[in-house]
């Protein structure tokens, strides 16, 4: 399966799904000022964006979820089981569990309207939804499609109870794995963390770009669907073995102590792009870890995490970056290796063994397995 479209070099075609007339108005003028787009067309439903794409396919489209006749899920269905292309939802505050809904279906990123309502305020969302258009329009969506399916067609069968890992007298001291992400991340980071076992030896933090609410639900949903325990990350956590840690929306997460590892939740900046930030996480993580650090950049847009990378390899610590041909976006991953900081790149299948690789290597472990599920 693949996409329509082109690549950034201009001409772009956009499809705005939107019930309410004011939106697709405003978020139409907003997209036009992209000197890559050449032109929008603006639908209020599913059925006339079904049309729409029947005539002629656009380059990438932004949907709204709550709409008359034909929502925007059953149109996600259809989109993607007869003519996948790159979605962009555009939601309104609180309804984190319909864009999470939407994702699983096949949609790459989001972006929050400031309120529920139609309103002036939409001018808010114009940068954040210009700067995704640009990173997935005309992305090929069959690679990832497939990796959704999989993911939800194929169990994976429980671990072997005789394997079980050991790392040492102190657990959670051994080591720390840190992940980053961006666009595309939430499907890619349950994909690595699902291959790691109930008994994974190191804490993990994982460094995912979202708003506030949306962080709480992602750690949710990271602790249903793989063997860890999940949990948004609060102000001094422990770090404790085989438990991942999210790093909150709106705030910044650091690693602290020597005696007794935590995080610590820092306030953002107004001079702050990416929050919460990889590097910040990482290079806090590189200073109390040092060698015993794992770094893992996947799929996203700009270089957050190109510096945290480096700092984690200056400290002799191992760095992962995912391949160009598994990310949705390659932007991080491309920014770390540029930057020196990413010792291997892996395809985002591999990513998962490869962690439960270095980890025997960096803690001495006796038995190491990969996969896992949750228990019932």
């Amino acid at each position: 399966m693949t996409t329509a479209g082109n690549s950034h070099g201009g001409n772009l075609t956009v499809l705005v799904v939107d019930d309410s007339a004011y939106n697709r108005k405003m978020i139409k003028a907003m997209l036009m000022d992209m000197g890559e787009v050449d032109s929008v067309q603006a639908v209020s439903d599913g059925e006339e964006a079904i049309r729409t794409v029947m005539t002629k396919p656009p380059d990438v489209i932004t949907l709204d979820l709550n709409m008359p006749r034909m929502d925007g899920f059953t149109f996600l269905r259809w989109l993607m089981r007869n003519n996948p292309l790159p979605v962009i939802v555009v939601s309104a505050d609180g309804g984190e569990k319909n864009v999470f809904k939407a994702l699983d279906l096949g949609a790459l990123d989001f972006v929050v309207k400031p309120v529920r309502y139609a309103s002036e305020r939409i001018v808010d969302i114009r940068d954040e939804l210009q700067e995704k258009i640009r990173a997935i329009a005309g992305k090929d969506m069959g690679a990832y499609l497939n990796r959704l399916k999989a993911k939800k067609t194929v169990p994976r069968p429980a671990p072997p109870r005789s394997a079980k890992i050991v790392a040492g007298d102190q657990p959670g001291k051994e080591g720390i794995l840190v992940i980053g992400a961006s666009t595309g991340g939430p499907s890619a980071v349950q994909r690595v963390l699902s291959e790691l076992p109930e008994d994974y030896p190191l804490p993990v933090i994982v460094v995912q770009h979202m708003p506030p609410v949306f962080t709480r639900q992602f750690s949710m949903r990271l602790d249903r669907n793989t063997a860890l325990k999940g949990k948004e990350a609060a102000d001094g956590d422990m770090l404790e073995a085989g438990t991942v840690l999210v790093a909150p929306g709106g705030y910044h997460l650091a690693v602290s102590g020597k005696k007794d590892r935590v995080v610590n939740v820092l306030e953002r900046t107004d001079e702050d792009r990416f929050v919460p930030s990889v590097d910040i996480t990482m290079s806090s993580a590189s200073e109390v870890y040092g060698e015993k650090a794992i770094g893992v950049l996947l799929t996203g847009m700009g270089n957050d995490g190109a510096e945290g990378l480096h700092r984690i390899r200056k400290a002799g610590g191992h760095t992962i970056a995912e391949s160009e041909e598994s990310s949705v976006v390659y932007g991080m991953p491309r920014a770390a290796l540029q930057k020196g900081g990413v010792e291997e790149v892996v395809h985002l299948d591999k990513i998962g063994l490869r962690i439960i690789e270095l980890t025997r290597s960096a803690t001495g472990l006796k038995n190491t397995r990969s996969g896992g599920t949750k228990k019932p």
